[in-house]
């Protein structure tokens, strides 16, 4: 995610960006299908206002701190690249110490009541016009695209697909479970904290064994294909590592979900909470970049 908004911030080809997009169309699609026809049981993730609005902005921040957004460093923690674990546990830490004492006195001073709304509520339109508007204007933007590899891995439209694949399979795992939540990342990182630091295992739930899979996944996958690349492990950074984790976490429990949850399961659903998120995150991207933190 952090790729795709370094892009289009430094007017870089948008390879990243198309496949993200991709994949939000394919789950809009599957997923609302699914959703209509009963088949499938979604949870649309809540707006707190300007909680929301701020939580993505500090979200933001913390992506470029941590070079990365929560399922990158995931994915590099299994790499074995050693700043991201420490972004990882810093992620889990703040997400698990915002939860237990910021997010509530934070909720009430900005006076966020979580509620559940989406874009074609809001519009007061059906929301399969605003599917098929978004995937017609969206996919005559990505036909333009130059479909070459990134990095030396999978072009943008073979990995926006599978992307979008996992995230409907997902959706369909985690209903199994009766908490139909989609992928994501903070509950998970919350909770993973919440076993080592408080010994409670009647947390272990969905959403950590998938923040557990990643690096396992990843683990695989590198050891078969090779790893992503990204700049050496430097000590210099380590607390610049350590604060975007934090930020991240802090961020993410305020808006009570995460680019993944918002970005990858929000989005595809229409919740204006998660456009709302995506934007502040975009904006607060943009910010750490002019900044020059991106390092």
């Amino acid at each position: 995610m952090l790729a795709a908004s370094y892009e289009v911030v430094t007017g870089h080809e948008p390879v990243m960006l198309r496949a993200y997009l991709l994949s939000v169309l394919f789950q809009m699609v599957v997923v609302n299908a699914l959703a209509e026809v009963g088949y499938l049981k979604v949870n649309i993730p809540l707006f707190f206002g300007l909680a929301t609005v701020l939580g993505g902005f500090v979200f933001g921040l913390g992506m470029v701190l941590a070079v990365g957004c929560a399922g990158a460093v995931l994915y590099r923690v299994g790499e074995g690249k050693l700043d991201y674990i420490f972004a990882m546990i810093a992620f889990a830490v703040g997400a698990w110490a915002s939860d237990n004492w910021l997010v509530q006195p934070l909720l009430k001073i900005l006076d966020g009541e979580g509620t559940t709304i989406t874009l074609h509520h809001a519009l007061t339109v059906d929301r399969w016009l605003v599917i098929a508007i978004a995937v017609i204007g969206v996919t005559l933007w990505m036909i333009r695209g130059r479909r070459h590899p990134y990095y030396g891995g999978w072009d943008w439209a073979r990995t926006g697909i599978f992307v979008g694949l996992i995230g409907v399979v997902a959706w369909a795992a985690s209903a199994m479970t009766g908490h139909p939540t989609g992928l994501g990342t903070v509950q998970g990182s919350d909770s993973l904290a919440t076993v080592f630091l408080e010994g409670d295992i009647s947390v272990l739930n969905w959403s950590l064994f998938v923040v557990v899979g990643i690096p396992i996944g990843s683990f695989i996958a590198s050891r078969l294909f090779g790893k992503s690349p990204g700049k050496s492990f430097h000590s210099k950074r380590l607390p610049q590592t350590i604060i975007g984790g934090l930020l991240m976490g802090f961020g993410a429990s305020v808006a009570a979900g995460d680019n993944v949850l918002h970005g990858l399961s929000g989005v595809p659903l229409l919740a204006l909470s998660s456009f709302v998120f995506m934007l502040c995150v975009f904006i607060g991207v943009w910010a750490g970049i002019r900044l020059k933190w991106l390092k």
